[in-house]
């Protein structure tokens, strides 16, 4: 729900003039400063050369974000969310190169499930601002890029140490974010002019800073990247259900989309909440 919440705030904040490179620099830096403490508690023995996996899963981490803001800029909170949740699929299909990871036919039907709920996430009436095809491209690599994050953290954080790990990999995130993101944060007169939406803006951020805690460290401490996404998975329906609320009064896109396309969506949610419950159980 964290996450459902805080797309939705930063949503908010693109569609009432808050920069998506700006947001998308700002959370980036909140995720590096929250881990950087850890770095002063490291107590496990850890493998030096494990570094450069903790340097390649911050890029890859990276990667996603930017997915993550682009799609959430393109389009509707009510396609992007529930098209991140395809994550633990890809964890799934992913894990295929582990040797230990055995995989069954309940996993080719879970991708079937995910392709059908991506289908109906793309059907249906769409309002001005809607662009489901950039919001899906952008959610679905995003997924990707975070599902290849989970299984490098899964494998190597406990071989370089969880509390080395992770301020390396979210520093590199942080530290990426100022040649590649910054320089396209707008400053003077078009920074200002966004100030009244950076309220909605911050909120979300800490919300999704909060979750990128929980998330990662959970993989990185027990060590089971596709058991952690079961719940978090569920966010594309709480996506939807907080929209239903609330969608009307806080004047986002979804407003104007009538009830036989937040069914489509609803359907689509569900369906891909079955291909996670099919590759869990």
């Amino acid at each position: 729900m964290l996450y459902a919440a805080g797309a939705i705030l930063i949503k908010l904040a693109i569609s009432r003039g808050a920069n998506t490179w700006a947001v998308t620099f700002f959370s980036n830096l909140a995720m590096g400063l929250i881990f950087l403490p850890l770095i002063f508690f490291r107590h496990e023995t850890w493998h030096p050369a494990a570094i450069v996996w903790a340097v390649a899963a911050g890029g890859l981490f990276f990667a996603g974000q930017i997915g993550t803001f682009r799609s959430l800029a393109a389009g509707d909170v009510s396609i992007a969310t529930p098209a991140l949740a395809s994550k633990v699929v890809f964890v799934a299909l992913l894990s295929l190169a582990l040797p230990a990871y055995q995989p069954d036919a309940d996993l080719w039907l879970a991708v079937g499930l995910t392709m059908g709920g991506v289908i109906l996430l793309h059907r249906g009436p769409r309002h001005a601002r809607s662009h489901p095809l950039a919001t899906l491209s952008w959610a679905l690599f995003a997924a990707l890029s975070f599902a290849a994050t989970d299984i490098l953290v899964q494998v190597w954080a406990p071989k370089l140490g969880f509390t080395l790990f992770m301020p390396v990999m979210f520093g590199t995130v942080a530290l990426l974010s100022f040649p590649l993101i910054l320089p396209h944060v707008p400053r003077g007169h078009r920074a200002g002019a966004a100030r009244g939406a950076w309220a909605w803006g911050t909120a979300g951020i800490i919300l999704l800073a909060v979750q990128a805690t929980g998330m990662n460290g959970s993989i990185g401490w027990f060590g089971n990247a596709t058991g952690a996404n079961v719940v978090y998975s569920s966010r594309g329906l709480w996506s939807l259900m907080l929209l239903a609320l609330f969608a009307r009064r806080l004047g986002v896109g979804e407003s104007k989309l009538g009830p036989g396309t937040f069914a489509l969506r609803l359907l689509g949610s569900v369906l891909i909440l079955a291909a996670v419950v099919l590759v869990m159980f």
